[in-house]
C-alpha cells in the first residue's frame, strides 16, 4: 500500500522560510512502521510539485492533503483537482486546521472524499484498514465524508498519548532543499531544523483555533526521548539551531530541567528557540532560567498581544501586561531575547487601545533593546471565540471552501481598525521603534559598515520621534521605503 502526502504552499508567491512540513510527518511516521510507503510532496521546495504528485499517484491508494486557512487551501484544491481527473477511483482525504474546524464545509467540496479531523495519526493507519476492506468508514473516529448526498461526522477521536508514535521521519524529505531554499531566498547560512516535542496547549486564548481544533489538551514527549532525537538531528544535519514548533514547550517545568541538562550533556552545542507565556517566565526561578539560557536556548517566543489590560481580558489571555514587563527584565538579566507579537485590530478595541499597545511597546524597548516584535493585526478564523464576536459585529465569514481559498490575512480588511489606522500601526512599531532602539545585531552590523554615522543620525532621528510621540511629516520613513529599507 501507498500514500501520498501533499503539502501546498502557504502563500502564493512562496517568500516566507521553509522548513519541513512536520504535521505530514507525524502522519507518516506509524504507517512507515507498518510497512506502508509514504510519499511526501512539499509544494514549497518541489519545482514541479504538480507533476511529483501525478505521477507518485500512479501506484497510490490515497492521496492526503495538509492544510490550513488561505493560500494552502487554493493550492490544496487545484492539486486535488488534478488527482480527481486523473485518478477519479482514487480517495483524496483532507486534514489540518482548516478542515478539522470546518469539516462539513469542507468535505461538501467535490474534489474532497474525506475530512480527518484533529489528530490523524491513528485515522490514517485505520483509513488503510479500510482500504483493505477491513471497516467501513463509518467505523473510523474523527472523519467527515459524505454519503448519499448527506454530510456523515463521526464520534470524535481521543487525544493519543505522541510517545506512541515513532520518530518523526525526517528521512522521507530531502533535508537539505530546506536549508539551500532558505540560503538562496533569504540569505540564511545558519543549519536550522524545526522539531515538536508536545501537542497541544491547555490555555484558550480567544483568538486561538488550537483549543477548538484539538481540546484544551497538551502531551509531551519525555525528555529522554526528545534529548535522544533532538542531539541525533543535530549530528545527523550539522545543524547550528533548533526550532521547536510547539504551541507549549514550557507546559511542563520538570521535563524542561531534564531537556536543558540533556542538551548540557550532549557532545555538540547549538542554539535553540521556543514558545513561552510570560507567566511561565516568571514561574522559573534564576537557576532554571541559567540552566535554559546554558543549554543553548537564546530566544523566547512570547505572545504578548496587547498592552492594554481589558484587551487581555477580552481575548481571555490569562496575564497582565505588567507579567510582559517582568518578563522582559528577566529575560534581560538572563541575556536571553524575548521576542514578542502584537496583535491589533480585535472586535470592538478602539484606536486609544491602539495606542496604549504602542507605547507599551515602546517601554519594552526601554527595558531590553534587544527585546524583538512582531506585529500583526486581527484576522477572523475559524472556531475562535473572537470570531465569533466580530461575526456578531457584523463580519461575515466566507461561505464555502473554495471562498476561503482567497482569504488572506494581509488582505483581509475588519470593520474595527481602519486601512490608515493599520498604517500607522506598522510605521511606528515596524519602522521607528526598531530604528530608535536598534537591537545588538542591528549594531554589530553597523560597527562594520561605513555608513556608520548616518546610521546613528537616523535612529537619532527615529528616537526623538518615539520619545516626543511625534509622527507627522514622516520623512525618515518616506526615505526608508525609498531605499526599500522600511
Amino acid at each position: 500500500m501507498k500514500f501520498v502526502f501533499f503539502f501546498p504552499l502557504t502563500n502564493k508567491n512562496n517568500a516566507h522560510k521553509v522548513s519541513p512540513p512536520l504535521s505530514v510527518m507525524a502522519l507518516a511516521a506509524p504507517l512507515k512502521a507498518r510497512n506502508i510507503e509514504v510519499d511526501i510532496v512539499d509544494a514549497r521546495v518541489e519545482p514541479d510539485y504538480r507533476g511529483r504528485v501525478l505521477a507518485s499517484m500512479a501506484d497510490a491508494d490515497l492521496l492526503g492533503v495538509s492544510s490550513m486557512t488561505g493560500w494552502q487551501i487554493a493550492d490544496g484544491l487545484a492539486v486535488s483537482q488534478a488527482v480527481k481527473e486523473r485518478y477519479p477511483e482514487k480517495p483524496v482525504v483532507w486534514g489540518g486546521y482548516h478542515p478539522s474546524l470546518l469539516a462539513e464545509q469542507t468535505a461538501r467540496d467535490p474534489r474532497v472524499d474525506i475530512v480527518v479531523r484533529g489528530q490523524g495519526e491513528h485515522a490514517c493507519l485505520e483509513l488503510a484498514g479500510w482500504l483493505e476492506g477491513g471497516k467501513g468508514l463509518e467505523e473510523i473516529d474523527g472523519l467527515t465524508f459524505l454519503t448519499d448526498g448527506k454530510v456523515v461526522s463521526n464520534p470524535e477521536r481521543r487525544v493519543a498519548d505522541i510517545n506512541e508514535f515513532p520518530p518523526m521521519p525526517y528521512d522521507l524529505v530531502d533535508v537539505e532543499s530546506y536549508m539551500d531554499f532558505n540560503r538562496r531566498v533569504h540569505g540564511d547560512t545558519r543549519r536550522g531544523l524545526s522539531y515538536v516535542s508536545s501537542f497541544g496547549c491547555p490555555h484558550a486564548c480567544g483568538f486561538c483555533s488550537n483549543p477548538e481544533a484539538y481540546g484544551r489538551k497538551w502531551k509531551g514527549l519525555s525528555a529522554e526521548r526528545v534529548v535522544a532525537e533532538v542531539t541525533e538531528l543535530v549530528e545527523r544535519y550539522d545543524l547550528d539551531r533548533v526550532y521547536f514548533d510547539d504551541n507549549n514547550f514550557f507546559a511542563s517545568k520538570r521535563r524542561v530541567r531534564e531537556i536543558c541538562r540533556g542538551f548540557l550533556d550532549s557532545r555538540r552545542r547549538f542554539e535553540w528557540f521556543a514558545t513561552i507565556r510570560p507567566s511561565q517566565v516568571m514561574a522559573f526561578g534564576d537557576e532554571d532560567l541559567n540552566l535554559i539560557r546554558d543549554s543553548g536556548c537564546t530566544k523566547f517566543m512570547m505572545g504578548a498581544e496587547s498592552g492594554d489590560n481589558s484587551v487581555l481580558e477580552l481575548i481571555n489571555k490569562g496575564n497582565e501586561a505588567q507579567d510582559v514587563l517582568d518578563a522582559t527584565r528577566r529575560c534581560r538579566d538572563h541575556s536571553i531575547q524575548p521576542s514578542y507579537v502584537f496583535i491589533f485590530g480585535f472586535p470592538t478595541e478602539s484606536w486609544k487601545q491602539m495606542q496604549t499597545t504602542l507605547d507599551f511597546m515602546k517601554q519594552l524597548k526601554e527595558i531590553y533593546a534587544d527585546t524583538r516584535t512582531t506585529t500583526l493585526f486581527f484576522t477572523p478564523y475559524p472556531g475562535t471565540a473572537l470570531t465569533r464576536l466580530g461575526e456578531a459585529g457584523g463580519f461575515s465569514m466566507p461561505a464555502t471552501l473554495e471562498d476561503w481559498a482567497v482569504y488572506d490575512a494581509r488582505t483581509v480588511q475588519t470593520p474595527w481598525i481602519s486601512r490608515k489606522q493599520k498604517m500607522k500601526v506598522k510605521q511606528i512599531a515596524d519602522f521607528y521603534l526598531p530604528w530608535a532602539y536598534p537591537n545588538q545585531l542591528a549594531r554589530e552590523k553597523v560597527s562594520r559598515s561605513r555608513a556608520k554615522p548616518v546610521f546613528w543620525l537616523f535612529t537619532l532621528a527615529c528616537r526623538i520621534r518615539v520619545r516626543l510621540d511625534y509622527y507627522s511629516l514622516p520623512w525618515e520613513w518616506n526615505l526608508a521605503r525609498a531605499l526599500r529599507l522600511a
